[in-house]
């Protein structure tokens, strides 16, 4: 009877919680990117708020600079629906706020934290070295 007891209880353990994992893990890709916040085409980053997407990661990747001394890098691809073609995040028409394609998960753009779900995860960040007297972004993982 014991036994039985503990066999149900790690088959219900093993049966929730690959099914969270499924959803919430990131498909790995190497990132190794240099941006020149100079050139015309990430002059969004010039100013504090501002936001620009570049190619990278897994579906591109969202650059956002926090402050003036801080650009904050995420993942594109959402991270409850990594897998589905739909799973991709878009900046919303406030600027303040990221949304994910297919489940309408919002993130705060400031730090990647979830407003609201089904996600349970933040956004993915890179790491970002950003040295503003040469306009450089390094982004990696």
């Amino acid at each position: 009877m014991r036994l039985g007891i503990i066999f149900m209880f790690f088959a219900l353990f093993f049966a929730t919680s690959c099914n969270k994992n499924k959803k919430q893990t990131m498909p790995y890709v190497p990132v190794d990117e240099y941006i020149n916040t100079s050139l015309p085409s990430y002059a969004n980053l010039n100013i504090i708020g501002g936001w620009v997407y570049i190619n990278g990661g897994n579906d591109g990747i969202l650059l956002y600079r926090q402050s003036y001394e801080t650009i904050m890098a995420y993942e594109r691809r959402c991270t409850y629906n990594a897998y589905e073609a739909c799973g991709y995040s878009s900046v919303d028409s406030t600027g303040l706020v990221v949304v994910c394609g297919c489940d309408g998960s919002r993130y705060n753009i400031f730090d990647g934290s979830i407003l609201e779900g089904p996600a349970i995860t933040p956004l993915f960040q890179y790491n970002v070295s950003y040295n503003p007297d040469a306009n450089q972004v390094h982004i990696t993982n």
